[in-house]
């Protein structure tokens, strides 16, 4: 994989992923890859890194693959902002969420948007896709989207 960033520059990439459990080391690879090609210190590369791990464990756990098993990661690098998109096929269920976020887990999607300049959620029949999103510019650790 190739990023490279400029102010003008609109750069793509996208992975298929089996999805299973044992895969996740692999997307957390490929966020890796993008957070350090863009230009992310240490810190902030392993938030990116920490919210797509949730993100992609969400879409393994409670999404649907494909029809060949897969769900769909993809990096967007546009000027200043690098998008990591996460998709797989099942329907998001609202009250399923708010079940999980009152137990031991379901805290992804909070952590997921409080380490990123921008979480956004789109739901549609047979599509769920998370982006996840943070900019160049410094801001400190932990100081993401509220």
């Amino acid at each position: 994989m190739s990023i490279e960033r400029s102010v003008t520059s609109r750069e793509t990439s996208e992975l298929c992923l089996p999805a299973q459990p044992s895969k996740l080391g692999v997307a957390r690879e490929y966020a890796q890859r993008a957070a350090a090609a863009f230009g992310l210190d240490a810190d902030r590369c392993y938030e990116f890194v920490f919210a797509v791990n949730e993100a992609v464990t969400n879409a393994i756990r409670h999404g649907r693959p494909d029809e060949h098993g897969q769900i769909h990661l993809s990096v967007l690098v546009d000027g200043d902002r690098l998008t990591f998109a996460v998709r797989d096929y099942g329907t998001f269920a609202a009250s399923t969420f708010d079940r999980m976020t009152s137990s031991e887990r379901g805290r992804g999607f909070a952590l997921m948007t409080r380490l990123m300049d921008a979480v956004q959620l789109c739901a549609a029949p047979g599509s769920t896709t998370v982006r996840l999103s943070t900019l160049a510019c410094e801001r400190a650790p932990g100081e993401g989207a509220r």
